[in-house]
């Protein structure tokens, strides 16, 4: 390692960006070392995982040891120096490098936050101490660094926006911004700053979406290729049409991945004017919607979806049916997390048949165990199952939700044993049902000439089913089992 290039230790040290720890401990190996981690460590210098006391003094310091000494002067005349701070045992030593260019992403809350937790040792009463350096340490680290890569700024309407766009360098660095995590109550001036020299964002992220906000809808409308969109709405449903309507007439083309979490901001009808959409991801309350968006989403069109995700309580599964049924062939991901249908076994055999004949390329995907004897005397009848098992062959990973298993386990093992493509490695079953211990053995004796199996069960599923640790034991030892979990709630598949 000693004899490895800067640029060969670059390469290393990047997979090392989310171990602080480690990147820190580097610094001290030797003069190379140091100088290959102090970028990386410096793209992020605000990360959320790393608040301590030694940090918030230490990047305090060190980012008043980078101010040009006229700002100094100005925080001086302010009653904030360092000779007042150094007679409080504060040391600051002359930077060893220009640590504000390397800054990529700015956390706008947590520098706040830092700022904010040392006011007291360092604002010798100054009551604007929080405003005044804040300001200057962002105009600092965006006149300096070349490129801004991503801001974070979430509830910050209480401080003072400050004219980001007009800070020397801020044309050239904010120009290469590509993710922006706001708020729609932050002051609409500081989306109209933005707007004037960024128009490069690519992912745009609103963790509290409750209302149009102008300067927000002008961002929205000079971007060149807004490709991912996320807004939550917790408490405001339905209060964002004119972002809405933004995105659907200057983003439509662009669009590929939408995100709409607990309420619906952004109207439904909007949704089917993003045309090139390849992930859609709705996780509403069902009763959040009314008649119009009902129909609204069961007419969408998004002809070239690849992943679809909705761990919604939607009021019909002929909803999810549809938009499956409006694609052609490209969907390789459905997840519906915990939502489980009141409808009869017709609505589910729909459902499955859809993903049988529109998504050829499927790899992942949520699918309904019913077994009723009553319904259907011939008990190979599994309501589009065995027919979805069968002709998706590119299947990697199945979640089973048993709304109702006669038999115990023994129909659902066989059929995955004799219909299951070799491409199949990862299985989750869920809800309430119960797994026969022999059934469970055999499935797993006859699984061993395939790789091995990760294997998930409900914790319902685990309480209801008997002696099945002694079996999983026993062919994890053998690796018939790449592993074994028992789950809390439903998950969706890890995807690397």
């Amino acid at each position: 390692m000693s004899k490895l290039t800067s640029d060969c230790l670059y390469e290393i040290f990047q997979y090392l960006e989310d171990n602080t720890k480690t990147l820190h401990s580097c610094l001290l190996v030797n003069r190379i070392w140091c100088e290959t981690s102090v970028p990386l460590l410096w793209r992020d210098p605000f990360k959320q995982n790393i608040f301590k006391e030694k940090y918030y003094i230490g990047i305090f310091c060190t980012l008043f040891s980078c101010l040009d000494e006229e700002t100094k002067q100005f925080l001086s005349l302010c009653n904030i120096n360092s000779t007042d701070l150094t007679q409080k045992r504060i040391i600051f030593n002359k930077p060893l490098f220009k640590y504000p260019i390397y800054c990529r992403y700015l956390n706008l809350n947590n520098l706040n936050e830092i700022i904010s937790h040392t006011k007291q040792q360092f604002s010798n009463g100054n009551e604007d101490f929080v405003t005044l350096v804040k300001q200057v340490f962002l105009k600092m680290l965006i006149s300096k660094s070349s490129s801004i890569k991503r801001i974070i700024i979430q509830d910050d309407d209480q401080h003072q926006i400050y004219p980001i766009s007009n800070f020397l360098g801020a044309e050239k660095s904010l120009s290469q911004l590509v993710e922006l995590q706001c708020d729609s109550d932050i002051n609409s001036l500081f989306y109209y700053e933005l707007a004037r020299c960024c128009k490069n964002i690519q992912r745009l992220k609103i963790p509290y979406c409750r209302s149009d906000n102008s300067g927000l809808i002008s961002l929205i409308k000079v971007q060149r290729s807004l490709k991912y969109l996320y807004c939550e709405a917790c408490d405001k449903p339905g209060g964002c049409h004119e972002i809405g309507k933004a995105l659907s007439e200057y983003q439509s083309k662009s669009l590929i991945e939408l995100e709409l979490i607990e309420n619906i901001c952004i109207s439904i009808k909007f949704i089917s004017s993003f045309i090139n959409l390849k992930k859609l991801k709705i996780d509403i309350y069902g009763d959040s919607l009314n008649s119009s968006e009902i129909c609204y989403l069961e007419r969408t069109k998004l002809l070239k979806l690849e992943y679809l995700s909705t761990d919604i309580e939607l009021p019909r599964l002929s909803i999810i049916t549809r938009l499956i049924s409006n694609t052609i062939g490209n969907l390789c991901h459905i997840y519906l997390g915990s939502f489980v249908p009141d409808e009869t076994y017709q609505d589910i055999e729909s459902y499955h048949k859809a993903i049988s004949k529109h998504c050829p390329n499927i790899n992942y995907v949520s699918t309904f165990i019913y077994e009723d004897s009553e319904i259907s005397n011939n008990r190979k009848n599994s309501f589009g199952l065995e027919e979805l098992i069968k002709s998706c062959n590119k299947l990697k990973g199945i979640i089973f939700y048993g709304i109702r298993m006669e038999s115990e386990g023994f129909d659902l093992f066989n059929m995955i044993k004799r219909f299951a493509s070799n491409t199949l490695c990862d299985i989750k079953i869920v809800g309430n049902c119960e797994l026969r211990s022999h059934y469970f053995e055999w499935f797993l004796e006859n699984w061993r000439s395939r790789d091995p199996l990760s294997l998930s069960i409900s914790e319902s599923v685990y309480e209801m089913s008997e002696d099945l640790d002694n079996v999983k034991d026993n062919f994890l030892k053998k690796g018939v089992l790449k592993n074994f979990k028992i789950l809390e709630t439903v998950e969706d598949f890890e995807i690397n």
